[in-house]
C-alpha cells in the first residue's frame, strides 16, 4: 500500500482547496451557519463556489477568501498542518 494522502502532497491538485463547509468555518472563523446563509442567499454559487455531496457541503477556498476575506487563515491553517506533519515526521 501507498502512502495516505494530505492535502498538502497534492497541491495543484483538483482538490487542492476543498474544504467541508466545518473546515472553512472553523478556519474563518465564522459559525457553520454562516456558511451555509451564504449558499441559500446566493453568495457561495453551488457548481462554482460550492457543492453538495450527499449530506455534506464542500466549499473552495478562493470563494471563502472572497466571500470573508484574506487570506490570512488560510495560509495559517496550511502553515500548521505542515509544523504537524514535520514534527509526525520526527523533523
Amino acid at each position: 500500500m501507498g502512502k495516505e494522502l494530505t492535502m498538502l502532497d497534492m497541491k495543484g491538485g483538483p482538490f487542492a482547496d476543498l474544504l467541508s463547509i466545518a473546515e472553512a468555518a472553523e478556519i474563518w472563523g465564522k459559525e457553520q451557519s454562516t456558511l451555509r446563509k451564504a449558499i441559500q442567499d446566493g453568495r457561495l454559487k453551488p457548481g462554482k463556489d460550492c457543492r453538495k455531496f450527499g449530506k455534506q457541503w464542500v466549499v473552495t477556498a478562493d470563494a471563502m477568501h472572497r466571500e470573508f476575506g484574506g487570506w490570512a487563515p488560510w495560509s495559517t491553517y496550511l502553515a500548521d498542518l505542515r509544523k504537524a506533519q514535520l514534527e509526525e515526521r520526527g523533523y
